[in-house]
């Protein structure tokens, strides 16, 4: 239970009763917790980006989401260079790009030699 809330929520991650499928479970963990660590057997993540490149059929393996900021910068890093996939990469203009954001992504776009689509939204 949150201080000074009717909530319950997991002792672990960010999830709460507010969630309909939220159970909290024995060890004050919920069940999406559990779903994590006792799920099947995960892939490791070579053998992933293996089946990725294999079963591309065109000229892009995945697509990549970009907004010039850290993260979606660093992905976009991962796939190129460290997973050596080829990602069309993806921008969704809302009109809030910051002058940095906007830069970043046209550095990076060139850097890695990608193609870019940029959907402007009205």
């Amino acid at each position: 239970m949150i201080e000074g809330s009717t909530t319950t929520a997991c002792s672990f991650c960010v999830m709460d009763d507010s969630t309909r499928e939220f159970q909290l479970l024995g060890n004050g963990r919920c069940n999406f917790c559990s779903m994590e660590t006792k799920g099947p057997k995960k892939e490791p993540i070579d053998t992933f980006v293996n089946r990725i490149r294999n079963s591309s059929k065109g000229n892009y393996d995945c697509v990549v989401g970009l907004s010039g900021g850290v993260d979606s910068s660093y992905l976009l890093h991962l796939a190129k260079i460290d997973m050596h996939l080829n990602p069309l990469v993806v921008h969704v203009d809302a009109g809030w790009n910051s002058e940095i954001a906007v830069s970043n992504i046209e550095k990076l776009v060139k850097k890695l030699n990608l193609d870019l689509y940029t959907f402007v939204v009205d």
